[in-house]
C-alpha cells in the first residue's frame, strides 16, 4: 500500500489532446520501445554458426591440452628410461 508521502509526489498526468501533451506522450512511449527493443536484443538467441564456433573452440583447446598432456608425458617417461 502507498505511503502518503508516495501520494503527494504523484503527479497528476493531463488526458488533454493538447500538442504538448500529445507530443510528452509520444517521446515517452518512444523511450519506452526503446528500451524494451535494447532488452530484448540482449536475450537474443545464438544462431547455428556462432553455435558451431563456440564448440570448435572448445574442442580444439580440449584437443591441444590431450596432446600436451600426451607429448609431456612420454617425454617424462623417455627421461625417466634413460
Amino acid at each position: 500500500m502507498s505511503s502518503q508521502a508516495d501520494r503527494q509526489d504523484f503527479k497528476w498526468r493531463p488526458n488533454d489532446n493538447s500538442s504538448t501533451t500529445l507530443t510528452r506522450y509520444s517521446q515517452e512511449a518512444e523511450l519506452w520501445q526503446k528500451s524494451f527493443l535494447s532488452a530484448q536484443s540482449k536475450h537474443k538467441k545464438a544462431s547455428l554458426g556462432e553455435t558451431l564456433g563456440v564448440i570448435g573452440l572448445v574442442l580444439g583447446l580440449i584437443g591441444s591440452l590431450i596432446t600436451l598432456a600426451v607429448l609431456s608425458l612420454v617425454t617424462f617417461i623417455k627421461w625417466v628410461r634413460s
